[in-house]
């Protein structure tokens, strides 16, 4: 469409759709961030420019309701205060944390003057990766006039979708891990190199198998705490198990017993919850000392979604991410509070 500006006709572009045009030329906007000494965070990028006030809301509405029914794992972490925050996560692409090494024994002496061995604790700096995970999807600018047009909200599937990916994603990480950058790994509860590992010790078998009893069941918790005890990781625990466990651990604890399976593993002293995740691999369990020595959950960026546009304004971009990665921690011996049980190879 064309307008006259005095004498001339100037061709209108993608800008002249809104007010204003910070937000949407995203590169743009974080080189000015930079340039100004600002942080680099999302706020660079997100603006009221193109969606309206009511629109951001719905869109944050549907993303953070459909994540959090995927964040089982991950939401034990947030509500036992498990979080390690990192300001400007943006500009930061590694975690650094430090293991301590233990110091020899004390003496034991009738008058307190015997020498003990001159002695002083070591620290180990390791480092964690702090990716993105993040899901683009976009609307069409006609799409969005229109809704506006007849007074209707906007179709937020597309925000609820990218917001369970990007939740699944992140979920995925703290059970089986993520990818390697740059030589340094991300661990999950099944993959870290120093969980305790071991078999379910009654006949092997799956818990899903129809023969498995609560009481052999029950058994495998037990020689699970037993690793843990012997690592000097003392609980409290949570119980993670595979969708496939799911209804077996419903069924009685034994014949004609007035309590289930599930209730029976949360009598044993310590085990705070059984918790069924779908992200854990299948037919197997882990359970997880949940203290901040053992696991947490380094938090750059919450999930949250970002906005630009392309095509001259006539496609509207978002990303759906968040910098959320977990820390799978052992000591400086290589024990840890982690327990991670398979069926019998």
């Amino acid at each position: 469409m064309a307008r006259k500006n005095g004498n001339a006709q100037v061709v209108e572009h993608g800008r002249s759709f809104w007010s204003g045009s910070s937000g949407r030329w995203a590169g743009e906007q974080l080189l000015k961030a930079a340039a100004a000494g600002r942080e680099i965070t999302p706020a660079e990028l997100r603006t009221l420019d193109t969606l309206r006030k009511d629109e951001w809301i719905e869109f944050d509405e549907a993303l953070v309701a459909e994540g959090v029914i995927r964040l089982r794992g991950v939401a034990d972490l947030i509500a036992a205060g498990l979080t390690r925050p990192v300001a400007n996560g943006l500009g930061k692409t590694i975690f650094q944390y430090e293991k301590v090494t233990d110091m020899n024994p004390a003496a034991v002496s009738l008058d307190g003057m015997a020498k003990t061995e001159g002695d002083r604790q070591e620290f180990q700096i390791n480092s964690l990766p702090l990716p993105i995970t993040h899901k683009d999807f976009f609307l069409n600018l006609r799409t969005l006039i229109a809704s506006r047009n007849r007074g209707e909200s906007l179709d937020t599937t597309q925000a609820r979708t990218a917001g369970r990916l990007v939740a699944e994603a992140t979920e995925a990480m703290l059970f089986v891990g993520g990818p390697t950058f740059g030589g340094f790994g991300i661990y999950g509860y099944t993959t870290h190199p120093d969980r305790n590992t071991g078999t379910f010790e009654a006949t092997g078998d799956s818990w899903a198998n129809a023969g498995k009893t609560g009481a052999q069941i029950l058994e495998d918790v037990l020689a699970m705490i037993g690793a843990a005890e012997g690592d000097r990781y003392f609980g409290p625990y949570m119980l993670y198990i595979p969708s496939g466990f799911s209804t077996k651990i419903e069924e009685d604890f034994k014949a004609n017993s007035d309590k289930t399976i599930r209730q029976r593993l949360l009598e044993v002293d310590r085990i705070q919850g059984v918790k069924v995740c779908d992200q854990m691999p299948a037919n197997e369990a882990v359970l997880v000392q949940m203290t901040s020595d053992v696991t947490a959950l380094v938090q750059g960026e919450p999930l949250q979604t970002i906005q630009w546009d392309i095509e001259g304004g006539f496609q509207i971009n978002f990303k759906a991410f968040t910098i959320q990665v977990p820390l799978i921690r052992s000591d400086d011996q290589g024990r840890s509070g982690v327990v991670h049980f398979t069926v019998a190879p």
